[in-house]
Protein backbone atom coordinates (compact mmCIF):
# COMPACT_ATOMS: atom_id res chain seq x y z
CA UNK A 1 0.00 0.00 0.00
CA UNK A 2 2.60 2.00 0.60
CA UNK A 3 4.53 1.19 -2.16
CA UNK A 4 1.33 2.19 -4.81
CA UNK A 5 1.05 5.35 -2.54
CA UNK A 6 4.62 5.96 -3.04
CA UNK A 7 4.70 5.67 -6.66
CA UNK A 8 1.22 7.58 -7.03
CA UNK A 9 2.85 10.38 -5.55
CA UNK A 10 5.77 10.54 -7.95
CA UNK A 11 3.77 9.85 -11.00
CA UNK A 12 1.96 13.17 -9.64
CA UNK A 13 4.76 15.33 -9.13
CA UNK A 14 6.38 14.40 -12.66
CA UNK A 15 3.26 15.59 -14.47
CA UNK A 16 2.80 19.03 -12.25
CA UNK A 17 6.44 19.74 -13.42
CA UNK A 18 5.24 18.68 -16.62
CA UNK A 19 2.20 20.81 -16.80
CA UNK A 20 4.27 23.79 -14.44
CA UNK A 21 7.05 23.96 -17.39
CA UNK A 22 4.59 24.13 -20.38
CA UNK A 23 2.55 27.31 -18.57
CA UNK A 24 5.60 29.09 -17.86
CA UNK A 25 6.61 28.34 -21.75
CA UNK A 26 3.47 29.56 -22.71
CA UNK A 27 3.99 32.44 -20.53
CA UNK A 28 7.10 33.25 -21.96
CA UNK A 29 6.27 33.10 -25.21
CA UNK A 30 3.22 35.29 -24.92
CA UNK A 31 5.49 37.82 -22.92
CA UNK A 32 8.00 37.37 -26.33
CA UNK A 33 5.04 37.97 -29.01
CA UNK A 34 3.70 41.25 -27.38
CA UNK A 35 7.27 42.79 -27.08
CA UNK A 36 8.10 42.20 -30.22
CA UNK A 37 4.86 43.58 -31.67
CA UNK A 38 5.29 46.70 -29.31
CA UNK A 39 9.17 47.71 -30.02
CA UNK A 40 9.68 45.70 -33.86
CA UNK A 41 7.07 46.35 -35.43
CA UNK A 42 4.42 48.39 -34.09
CA UNK A 43 1.09 48.90 -36.23
CA UNK A 44 -1.96 51.59 -35.75
CA UNK A 45 -4.90 49.47 -34.46
CA UNK A 46 -6.85 52.70 -36.88
CA UNK A 47 -4.30 52.28 -39.80
CA UNK A 48 -6.65 49.81 -42.41
CA UNK A 49 -4.96 46.24 -43.05
CA UNK A 50 -3.25 46.49 -46.56
CA UNK A 51 -4.76 44.54 -48.90
CA UNK A 52 -2.98 42.60 -51.61
CA UNK A 53 -2.90 45.45 -54.02
CA UNK A 54 -1.34 47.63 -51.42
CA UNK A 55 1.72 47.71 -49.36
CA UNK A 56 1.29 48.97 -45.62
CA UNK A 57 4.73 51.45 -45.12
CA UNK A 58 6.08 51.69 -41.77
CA UNK A 59 5.81 55.12 -39.90
CA UNK A 60 8.60 57.52 -40.01
CA UNK A 61 10.69 57.43 -36.64
CA UNK A 62 10.27 60.16 -34.86
CA UNK A 63 12.99 62.51 -34.43
CA UNK A 64 13.90 65.57 -32.52
CA UNK A 65 13.54 68.11 -34.79
CA UNK A 66 10.07 68.53 -35.48
CA UNK A 67 9.18 68.37 -39.30
CA UNK A 68 7.77 71.21 -40.93
CA UNK A 69 5.31 71.46 -43.80
CA UNK A 70 6.32 72.81 -47.35
CA UNK A 71 4.10 76.51 -47.80
CA UNK A 72 2.33 75.97 -50.74
CA UNK A 73 3.25 78.56 -53.48
CA UNK A 74 0.36 81.01 -54.21
CA UNK A 75 0.36 82.22 -57.91
CA UNK A 76 -0.20 85.77 -57.57
CA UNK A 77 -3.77 87.19 -58.99
CA UNK A 78 -2.86 88.20 -62.73
CA UNK A 79 -3.32 91.72 -63.88
CA UNK A 80 -7.10 91.84 -65.72
CA UNK A 81 -6.03 93.15 -69.38
CA UNK A 82 -7.26 96.20 -69.72
CA UNK A 83 -10.28 97.23 -72.81
CA UNK A 84 -8.30 97.90 -76.37
CA UNK A 85 -8.61 101.60 -76.81
CA UNK A 86 -10.50 100.77 -80.12
CA UNK A 87 -12.67 98.32 -82.35
CA UNK A 88 -11.89 95.19 -84.07
CA UNK A 89 -13.90 95.52 -87.73
CA UNK A 90 -14.55 92.55 -89.76
CA UNK A 91 -13.11 93.87 -92.62
CA UNK A 92 -10.50 96.82 -91.04
CA UNK A 93 -8.88 94.58 -88.51
CA UNK A 94 -8.38 96.80 -85.34
CA UNK A 95 -8.86 100.33 -85.47
CA UNK A 96 -7.61 102.75 -82.90
CA UNK A 97 -10.42 105.08 -80.85
CA UNK A 98 -9.98 108.89 -82.22
CA UNK A 99 -6.95 109.98 -80.30
CA UNK A 100 -5.90 106.84 -78.44
CA UNK A 101 -2.67 106.83 -79.57
CA UNK A 102 0.57 108.77 -78.66
CA UNK A 103 0.92 112.07 -80.33
CA UNK A 104 3.94 111.61 -83.19
CA UNK A 105 4.69 115.24 -82.79
CA UNK A 106 4.65 115.21 -86.91
CA UNK A 107 1.71 117.14 -87.93
CA UNK A 108 3.72 120.48 -88.71
CA UNK A 109 6.33 118.85 -90.58
CA UNK A 110 3.56 117.06 -93.01
CA UNK A 111 1.72 120.51 -93.19
CA UNK A 112 5.11 122.17 -94.35
CA UNK A 113 5.21 119.56 -97.09
CA UNK A 114 2.13 119.46 -98.62
CA UNK A 115 2.04 123.54 -98.64
CA UNK A 116 5.22 123.58 -100.10
CA UNK A 117 3.74 121.74 -102.82
CA UNK A 118 0.69 123.24 -103.13
CA UNK A 119 2.55 126.53 -103.43
CA UNK A 120 3.61 125.39 -106.38
CA UNK A 121 0.65 124.76 -108.19
CA UNK A 122 -1.80 127.29 -110.32
CA UNK A 123 -4.80 125.72 -108.92
CA UNK A 124 -6.17 126.18 -105.39
CA UNK A 125 -6.34 123.64 -103.23
CA UNK A 126 -7.99 123.50 -99.75
CA UNK A 127 -6.65 120.40 -97.61
CA UNK A 128 -7.72 119.55 -93.91
CA UNK A 129 -5.79 116.04 -92.35
CA UNK A 130 -6.97 114.37 -88.99
CA UNK A 131 -5.00 111.25 -87.74
CA UNK A 132 -7.42 109.43 -86.15
CA UNK A 133 -5.18 107.61 -84.23
CA UNK A 134 -3.37 109.90 -82.69
CA UNK A 135 -5.84 113.70 -83.24
CA UNK A 136 -3.59 115.55 -84.33
CA UNK A 137 -4.68 117.49 -87.46
CA UNK A 138 -3.67 120.62 -90.05
CA UNK A 139 -5.59 122.66 -91.90
CA UNK A 140 -4.37 124.56 -95.29
CA UNK A 141 -7.23 126.95 -96.96
CA UNK A 142 -9.39 124.37 -95.22
CA UNK A 143 -12.38 126.82 -94.06
CA UNK A 144 -12.45 128.55 -97.37
CA UNK A 145 -16.13 127.93 -98.78
CA UNK A 146 -15.53 125.68 -102.10
CA UNK A 147 -18.49 124.40 -104.30
CA UNK A 148 -19.32 121.20 -102.87
CA UNK A 149 -20.48 119.00 -105.99
CA UNK A 150 -20.91 115.60 -104.98
CA UNK A 151 -18.69 115.25 -101.99
CA UNK A 152 -21.85 116.52 -100.36
CA UNK A 153 -23.07 113.11 -100.88
CA UNK A 154 -21.10 111.81 -97.85
CA UNK A 155 -22.74 113.87 -95.03
CA UNK A 156 -26.46 113.66 -96.36
CA UNK A 157 -25.49 110.07 -95.84
CA UNK A 158 -24.26 109.96 -92.37
CA UNK A 159 -26.91 112.05 -91.49
CA UNK A 160 -29.67 109.37 -93.31
CA UNK A 161 -27.63 106.65 -91.09
CA UNK A 162 -28.09 108.09 -87.72
CA UNK A 163 -31.78 108.36 -88.41
CA UNK A 164 -31.74 104.50 -89.74
CA UNK A 165 -30.01 103.60 -86.36
CA UNK A 166 -32.50 105.90 -84.08
CA UNK A 167 -35.41 103.80 -85.61
CA UNK A 168 -36.98 106.75 -87.46
CA UNK A 169 -35.97 106.15 -90.77
CA UNK A 170 -35.95 101.99 -92.21
CA UNK A 171 -33.71 100.86 -94.54
CA UNK A 172 -36.53 98.61 -95.88
CA UNK A 173 -38.85 102.16 -96.76
CA UNK A 174 -39.87 101.99 -100.25
CA UNK A 175 -38.94 105.40 -101.98
CA UNK A 176 -40.63 106.27 -105.35
CA UNK A 177 -38.73 108.37 -108.14
CA UNK A 178 -40.76 111.21 -108.60
CA UNK A 179 -40.39 114.04 -111.38
CA UNK A 180 -38.89 116.40 -108.87
CA UNK A 181 -35.91 114.20 -107.80
CA UNK A 182 -34.80 113.84 -111.33
CA UNK A 183 -30.97 115.73 -112.44
CA UNK A 184 -28.96 115.03 -114.93
CA UNK A 185 -25.49 114.00 -114.56
CA UNK A 186 -23.90 110.89 -112.62
CA UNK A 187 -26.06 107.65 -111.69
CA UNK A 188 -28.64 105.39 -113.21
CA UNK A 189 -32.09 106.42 -111.88
CA UNK A 190 -32.55 109.39 -113.96
CA UNK A 191 -33.22 106.91 -117.19
CA UNK A 192 -36.06 104.82 -115.16
CA UNK A 193 -39.65 105.64 -114.99
CA UNK A 194 -41.15 108.12 -112.94
CA UNK A 195 -42.92 106.22 -110.24
CA UNK A 196 -39.94 103.41 -110.23
CA UNK A 197 -39.32 102.18 -106.60
CA UNK A 198 -36.42 101.94 -104.85
CA UNK A 199 -35.50 100.86 -101.20
CA UNK A 200 -33.85 103.40 -98.57
CA UNK A 201 -30.99 101.14 -98.84
CA UNK A 202 -30.47 100.85 -102.78
CA UNK A 203 -30.93 104.82 -103.22
CA UNK A 204 -28.55 105.40 -100.85
CA UNK A 205 -26.00 102.72 -102.10
CA UNK A 206 -26.61 104.36 -105.82
CA UNK A 207 -25.75 107.54 -104.56
CA UNK A 208 -22.21 106.45 -103.07
CA UNK A 209 -21.26 103.93 -105.95
CA UNK A 210 -22.57 105.63 -108.77
CA UNK A 211 -23.00 109.42 -107.08
CA UNK A 212 -26.67 109.16 -108.11
CA UNK A 213 -28.31 112.74 -108.18
CA UNK A 214 -31.40 111.66 -108.14
CA UNK A 215 -31.15 108.90 -105.53
CA UNK A 216 -29.67 111.68 -103.32
CA UNK A 217 -32.40 114.31 -103.98
CA UNK A 218 -34.85 111.28 -102.99
CA UNK A 219 -32.43 110.88 -99.80
CA UNK A 220 -32.89 114.97 -99.16
CA UNK A 221 -36.09 114.21 -100.11
CA UNK A 222 -36.74 112.02 -96.82
CA UNK A 223 -34.23 113.58 -94.60
CA UNK A 224 -34.77 117.53 -95.18
CA UNK A 225 -32.24 119.69 -96.24
CA UNK A 226 -32.20 122.14 -93.14
CA UNK A 227 -32.34 119.01 -90.84
CA UNK A 228 -28.42 117.71 -92.66
CA UNK A 229 -27.25 121.37 -92.38
CA UNK A 230 -28.29 121.64 -88.90
CA UNK A 231 -26.50 118.31 -88.50
CA UNK A 232 -23.41 119.73 -90.35
CA UNK A 233 -22.54 122.73 -88.12
CA UNK A 234 -23.99 120.83 -84.65
CA UNK A 235 -20.53 118.66 -85.74
CA UNK A 236 -18.67 121.35 -85.26
CA UNK A 237 -18.55 122.55 -89.20
CA UNK A 238 -18.84 126.60 -90.18
CA UNK A 239 -20.80 126.70 -93.12
CA UNK A 240 -24.84 126.09 -94.20
CA UNK A 241 -24.68 124.27 -97.17
CA UNK A 242 -28.49 124.87 -98.42
CA UNK A 243 -29.54 125.75 -102.03
CA UNK A 244 -25.75 127.52 -102.20
CA UNK A 245 -24.20 124.23 -102.38
CA UNK A 246 -20.92 125.52 -100.57
CA UNK A 247 -18.86 124.22 -97.73
CA UNK A 248 -15.45 123.56 -96.86
CA UNK A 249 -12.59 120.70 -96.42
CA UNK A 250 -12.89 121.58 -92.75
CA UNK A 251 -16.32 120.47 -92.90
CA UNK A 252 -16.52 117.82 -94.96
CA UNK A 253 -13.39 116.43 -92.56
CA UNK A 254 -15.35 117.24 -89.41
CA UNK A 255 -17.96 114.79 -90.92
CA UNK A 256 -15.98 111.72 -92.52
CA UNK A 257 -14.49 112.10 -88.35
CA UNK A 258 -18.04 111.34 -87.26
CA UNK A 259 -18.40 108.90 -89.74
CA UNK A 260 -15.52 106.76 -88.55
CA UNK A 261 -16.95 107.13 -84.61
CA UNK A 262 -19.76 106.21 -85.82
CA UNK A 263 -18.04 102.92 -87.24
CA UNK A 264 -16.09 102.16 -84.24
CA UNK A 265 -19.45 102.32 -82.35
CA UNK A 266 -21.63 100.29 -84.76
CA UNK A 267 -19.89 98.47 -87.10
CA UNK A 268 -22.49 96.42 -88.80
CA UNK A 269 -24.74 99.03 -89.66
CA UNK A 270 -22.06 101.77 -90.56
CA UNK A 271 -20.16 99.16 -92.09
CA UNK A 272 -22.29 99.32 -94.90
CA UNK A 273 -21.22 103.04 -95.87
CA UNK A 274 -17.89 102.81 -95.31
CA UNK A 275 -18.18 99.50 -97.74
CA UNK A 276 -20.18 101.41 -100.47
CA UNK A 277 -17.82 104.33 -99.95
CA UNK A 278 -14.99 101.90 -100.91
CA UNK A 279 -16.48 100.75 -103.71
CA UNK A 280 -17.18 103.83 -106.03
CA UNK A 281 -16.83 104.13 -109.22
CA UNK A 282 -13.87 106.54 -109.23
CA UNK A 283 -10.34 105.68 -108.28
CA UNK A 284 -8.50 109.08 -109.39
CA UNK A 285 -8.05 111.09 -106.54
CA UNK A 286 -6.94 110.43 -102.84
CA UNK A 287 -6.39 106.68 -103.51
CA UNK A 288 -4.72 106.85 -106.80
CA UNK A 289 -1.52 106.65 -106.13
CA UNK A 290 -1.59 104.62 -102.67
CA UNK A 291 -0.68 100.91 -102.49
CA UNK A 292 -3.64 98.98 -103.88
CA UNK A 293 -4.06 97.02 -100.44
CA UNK A 294 -4.62 100.34 -98.86
CA UNK A 295 -8.51 100.70 -98.49
CA UNK A 296 -10.15 104.47 -99.02
CA UNK A 297 -13.71 105.04 -97.98
CA UNK A 298 -14.13 108.27 -100.36
CA UNK A 299 -16.99 110.44 -102.26
CA UNK A 300 -15.57 112.36 -105.29
CA UNK A 301 -16.96 115.64 -106.18
CA UNK A 302 -16.87 117.46 -109.91
CA UNK A 303 -17.77 120.29 -111.41
CA UNK A 304 -16.91 121.14 -114.15
CA UNK A 305 -19.20 124.39 -114.64
CA UNK A 306 -16.94 125.97 -111.25
CA UNK A 307 -13.77 124.31 -112.44
CA UNK A 308 -14.16 122.28 -109.25
CA UNK A 309 -13.17 118.32 -108.25
CA UNK A 310 -12.47 117.30 -104.93
CA UNK A 311 -12.44 114.23 -102.97
CA UNK A 312 -13.04 113.42 -98.91
CA UNK A 313 -12.20 110.09 -97.56
CA UNK A 314 -11.02 107.53 -94.25
CA UNK A 315 -7.93 106.24 -95.38
CA UNK A 316 -7.25 102.79 -93.56
CA UNK A 317 -3.45 103.26 -92.79
CA UNK A 318 -1.78 102.16 -90.18
CA UNK A 319 -2.69 105.14 -88.29
CA UNK A 320 -6.40 105.58 -90.37
CA UNK A 321 -6.60 109.41 -91.20
CA UNK A 322 -8.69 111.38 -92.71
CA UNK A 323 -7.89 113.72 -95.74
CA UNK A 324 -10.39 116.29 -97.32
CA UNK A 325 -8.98 117.98 -100.50
CA UNK A 326 -10.84 120.51 -102.35
CA UNK A 327 -10.05 122.77 -105.50
CA UNK A 328 -10.60 125.69 -107.56
CA UNK A 329 -10.08 127.36 -110.91
CA UNK A 330 -8.46 124.28 -112.42
CA UNK A 331 -9.60 121.46 -114.71
CA UNK A 332 -10.27 117.44 -114.33
CA UNK A 333 -6.71 116.16 -115.30
CA UNK A 334 -4.49 118.50 -112.90
CA UNK A 335 -7.16 118.92 -110.59
CA UNK A 336 -7.08 114.65 -110.12
CA UNK A 337 -2.93 115.24 -110.43
CA UNK A 338 -2.28 117.57 -107.56
CA UNK A 339 -5.03 115.49 -105.28
CA UNK A 340 -3.39 112.20 -105.76
CA UNK A 341 0.33 114.00 -104.72
CA UNK A 342 -1.27 115.66 -101.52
CA UNK A 343 -2.29 112.03 -101.28
CA UNK A 344 0.45 110.27 -101.46
CA UNK A 345 2.66 113.00 -99.49
CA UNK A 346 0.94 112.73 -96.26
CA UNK A 347 0.17 108.90 -96.59
CA UNK A 348 4.28 108.53 -96.78
CA UNK A 349 4.81 110.69 -93.89
CA UNK A 350 1.99 108.96 -91.91
CA UNK A 351 3.86 105.79 -92.52
CA UNK A 352 7.03 106.91 -91.52
CA UNK A 353 5.91 107.67 -88.40
CA UNK A 354 3.44 104.90 -87.51
CA UNK A 355 6.08 102.50 -88.21
CA UNK A 356 8.63 104.50 -85.37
Amino acid sequence: MKRYRFRNERLYRRRRRTIALILITLVLLAVSYWYFLRDDNPVSTNSPTPTSTETASPEPQSTDTPSVEPTPTIDPTPEPTPDPKGTYTQDHGFLPAIGSVEKSGKADDIKAKVQDYISKQTAKYGVYFIDLATGESFGINDRDEYVAASTSKLPMNVYLYTKIEAGEISFDTVLKYLKEDFEPGTGIIQNKPYGTEYTVRETSRLSIIHSDNCAINMIIRICGIDNICQYILDLGGDIWYDKRHRTSPHDLALVTQELYRLYLNNPELYGLLINDLENTDWKDRIDAKLPKDVKVAHKIGNQGAYNTFNDVGIVFASHPYVLAVMSEKTNYDTACKGISEISKIIYDEVEAYAAQ
